[in-house]
Order: structure tokens, then sequence, then C-alpha cells
């Protein structure tokens, strides 16, 4: 063999290899490109369905909001009508005349214990008179007192022993809205 044949013959085994290892590369280059491609892709729908699921969970929390906050407007609307319901008792309570004021009055001394001094509210001074007093603790067989000073209130108190009852129209209405307040919820909003 002549020296150019035996060159040429190194040329095209050089070029033979070459392409042979061109070749594999191509292939070992496709695989991790196909490789990547499926990383790429499970990664992608592992990312949606998360990305899914958190905004899923972020409307579904932005709801339950949204219904907390309008059940708390509803209460704080029903409040506001059971609020005028029971100042409207007491407008009602102060507007009585003063007979009817005297009867309630007159009742609420039931609850009065022997020496109990009691106190009136500016309004209502004068409705009830020391004769008054007298005959409730005759028919009760206590002694009562009227005081001379006037309360910053409309009702009475009545004081005795280191204890005292508050029968202020406030202090009844509030009494009286912790006794009733659901039934009349039930009622007004059922």
């Amino acid at each position: 063999m002549s020296k150019e044949a035996i060159i040429q013959k190194i040329i095209t085994d050089a070029e033979i290899r070459a392409n042979s290892f061109i070749e594999e590369q191509k292939d070992k280059a496709d695989d991790i490109i196909a490789e990547a491609a499926e990383q790429c892709k499970t990664y992608y729908y592992a990312f949606k369905n998360e990305t899914d699921k958190a905004a899923a969970d972020i409307a579904a929390r932005a709801e339950t909001v949204a219904e907390l906050d309008a059940k708390k407007i509803k209460l704080a609307a029903k409040q506001k009508i059971l609020d005028g319901v029971f100042s409207a008792a007491l407008e009602k309570l102060l507007a009585c005349d003063k007979a009817e004021l005297k009867k309630l009055l007159i009742g609420m001394l039931d609850e009065a214990e022997d020496g109990d001094t009691v106190t009136l509210g500016k309004r209502q001074k004068g409705i009830l008179t020391v004769a008054d007093i007298n005959a409730v603790a005759k028919r009760k067989g206590i002694a009562l007192a009227l005081s001379d000073k006037e309360g910053e209130f409309d009702g009475m108190v009545l004081s005795g022993a280191g204890v005292d009852k508050n029968f202020t129209f406030r202090s009844e209405i509030s009494l009286l809205r912790d006794r009733v307040e659901t039934k009349i919820a039930k009622e007004l909003f059922a």
C-alpha cells in the first residue's frame, strides 16, 4: 500500500469514527433533551396542580370570609333593630303618665326589705310620697324611708344593710332584655 493510500485510509477511518462519535453524541443529546423535557412536563403538571389547589383554597377562604362578613353585617343590623326595640321600650316607660308610674314604682317596692331607704330619680320625685312609702311598709310589716336626695337616673334604688337594689329603668330594661332578647329575635327574624 502506498503512502497516500495509508493516509487516505487513516483519514477515512478517522471520519468514520468521528461521524460515529457525532451520531452517538447526537443520540445522547436527544436522550438528555427528551429526559429534560419529561422532567419539565412533570414539574409543570405538579406545579400546575399545586397552583390550582392553592387558587381553589384561596377562593374557598375568600368565600368563607365573605360569608362571615355578611353574617357580621346581618347580625349588626339585627342588633341595631333590637337596640331600637329596647330603646323604644325605655322611652315608652319614661313617657308613662304619673298614675302608671306610681303603680310601677309601688310594684317595685314589693322587693324592699326592712330598713331600706327609697331613692327616686329626678323625674320620679314627687310621684311617690312618704304616705305611699309608709302604706307599703305597713302592708309588708317592715320599716322604709324615703330619701330626701334624688338620683341622676330614672326609676328608684332601694338602699339598706350594705346592699343596693337597682330598680332604675335602664337596669330593668337591661334585665328584661337579657330574659327576652332571644325570644324577640326569633319572632322578628325567623
